[in-house]
């Protein structure tokens, strides 16, 4: 009798490392957008001539009459890549209505959505995301319109966010995109308002305030400002001092939801928002009121635009934020509620001569005001705050100067500005330790004395009443750190980047930049070259073993850089070139 012998197993073919981990990524895009509420269209592998173009798309994501397609990559020159996919952008945005008529006969079961809506109804966007990071500056990204390029800071965000809040995070998304509410679906005849029928404005000697702005309560439905509210993330895709609230915290979400759904209430203490401009509020009988003229505490009607990203939570976004759009096991009894259950609210109403970074500065104050007493503030968010509540002040400044200096060769994306960023030097301690005296415009010995010299006009930014010349100042400032910072980096560049030094610690960053500093009334400001030959004959061991300055010790650490670089003495508290 034959005997039968095993079927050998075929051996399996070991998988390239980086097509593995171009499937995570784009698998992790098609979570990202499917967490938003979005429809996948499985456009890769299949290749059509779009225009006067042939190509291949990754993919494709589909909500209502927004279409986006979506170019992934892990390769590690993007911007190479970006620029060959720049011409089918082109071609696909230039001929759209091919295009939608394409994804109709190609995916058939999702011919019914695609039909809803007119060829020309459709907001159809191209965007680029790379996994590596392309630090792009402002004539990069021109030359890839009309591609959308989403950062890596802006991919965690929105990550982050649709994790948390599920398909509640496409009004962010909407912002990013720069789409309103006439945008989104079918055509409006006329801007929607939302009328609110019982609205208590406060008098004016009521409100604490003597800038004019006026206080109303009312109760407004979670579904409403789901819709509409917007909060001053810090952490978002932007780099910008006009953002100062922390990221949702998934736990306190988690939580609140919980008693929503059990309750079947939402929560008693109100929450605060600013309102839109175009508020407007009348009596029982229609007639039209002017808020100068509301004095006694009774009820009127109020209208507010139905409109993204209209309404700023001020406090209180958890609370609105638990009620959001999801996928979870809570969601029937949230959904059930979602827009029965009203949230009592304080709205702001800004005067109409108010300007937008006044009233921010207003919003960051009661911010801060109101969550002094309860959950620390971190660092980098309170930072955040005083910059925008004293732009002119040195810690204002100081973290423009940053922002600034972020986007240049030296340190190019190397500071955490945000807790969303990955990048390894945080900022806090920079800023309070040392660089704020530095770029200081009251100082009389920082380099605000310097840039003064150049133009004496130039000290009239003392009166902190021109935009324009802190903007100055600050480029000024930056360009001097790249400068120097630079030439530190040219003679150390094999450890710049190399985790087991200690060049880009904030002990050495801190120490460099107080040592500048001292050394302005003997040398003032040179230039690279100048700075560069200082550096060469200095010998210096950044190494982390042993490199004998502790984290607190940048200010021994500066008295050496002082002798040793720049080869002054001291005498008396000041630092002076040697004889």
């Amino acid at each position: 009798m034959a005997t039968l012998k095993p079927r050998k197993k075929a051996k399996r073919k070991p998988v390239d490392p980086a097509v593995l981990e171009q499937r995570r990524f784009a698998r992790s895009i098609r979570t990202l957008f499917n967490n938003m509420g979005f429809t996948y269209i499985p456009t890769e592998g299949m290749e059509a001539k779009f225009g006067n173009k042939t190509g291949e798309l990754d993919s494709a994501f589909l909500f209502e009459n927004v279409l986006l397609i979506v170019e992934d990559t892990t390769t590690s020159k993007p911007f190479e890549h970006a620029k060959n996919k720049r011409l089918l952008a082109e071609q696909l945005h230039g001929s759209k209505s091919d295009f939608i008529e394409w994804l109709r006969s190609t995916f058939p079961e999702h011919e019914e959505a695609l039909r809803a809506y007119s060829p020309k109804r459709f907001q159809l966007f191209f965007l680029y995301i790379s996994k590596k990071e392309m630090d792009l500056d402002d004539d990069d990204l021109a030359l890839l319109r009309p591609m959308k390029v989403v950062s890596t800071r802006a991919l965690n965000y929105f990550d982050k966010l649709a994790k948390t809040i599920r398909r509640s995070a496409k009004t962010d998304l909407w912002r990013f995109l720069e789409l309103s509410s006439n945008d989104i679906g079918a055509t409006n005849a006329s801007n929607d308002v939302k009328t609110i029928e019982t609205t208590i404005i406060s008098p004016d000697d009521s409100t604490g305030f003597s800038n004019g702005v006026r206080l109303v309560s009312f109760m407004i439905s979670a579904d409403v400002l789901l819709r509409n509210a917007y909060v001053l993330r810090k952490d978002n895709w932007g780099y910008s001092t006009d953002l100062y609230q922390r990221l949702i915290d998934v736990g306190r979400i988690k939580k609140i939801r919980q008693f929503v759904a059990d309750d079947d209430s939402a929560f008693l203490n109100n929450i605060i928002i600013g309102l839109p401009e175009h508020v407007t509020f009348q009596t029982a009988d229609k007639a039209v009121v002017d808020l100068d003229d509301a004095q006694d505490y009774s009820s009127y009607r109020m209208t507010i635009p139905d409109e993204f990203n209209s309404i700023c939570i001020i406090d209180g976004q958890h609370r609105v934020f638990a009620h959001y759009e999801g996928t979870d096991d809570l969601e029937k009894k949230v959904a059930a509620i979602r827009s029965k259950v009203h949230l009592l609210a304080t709205g702001l109403v800004f005067p109409p001569g108010m300007n937008e970074l006044e009233r921010l500065k207003l919003q960051s104050e009661i911010f801060l005001d109101i969550n002094s007493n309860s959950k620390p503030v971190p660092a980098d968010v309170l930072l955040a705050i005083q910059a925008l509540q004293a732009p002119y002040a040195d810690v204002a400044v100081a973290r423009r100067v940053l922002e600034l200096l972020n986007k240049r060769s030296t340190f190019r994306g190397m500071f955490q500005l945000s807790q969303m960023d990955q990048a390894p030097i945080k900022i806090a301690s920079i800023v309070k330790f040392a660089l704020r005296y530095l770029v200081d415009i009251n100082s009389e010995s920082g380099l605000f004395t310097e840039w003064v010299k150049e133009d004496a006009s130039r000290k009239t930014l003392k009166a902190k009443e021109s935009p324009e010349l802190l903007t100055d100042y600050v480029r000024y400032c930056a360009t001097t750190l790249d400068q120097y910072f630079g030439a530190l980096k040219s003679h150390h560049a094999a450890e710049w980047h190399d985790p087991d030094s200690k060049i880009t610690s904030t002990t050495v960053i801190n120490a460099m930049i107080i040592a500048l500093r001292r050394s302005l009334p003997a040398m003032g400001v040179l230039a690279y070259s100048e700075y560069a030959d200082l550096m060469k004959p200095w010998v210096v061991d950044f190494s982390k073993a042993t490199f004998p300055f502790a984290s607190s010790q940048y200010a021994r650490f500066s008295q050496e850089v002082l002798r040793e670089m720049f080869r002054l003495v001291e005498d008396d508290g000041r630092w002076n070139s040697a004889a």
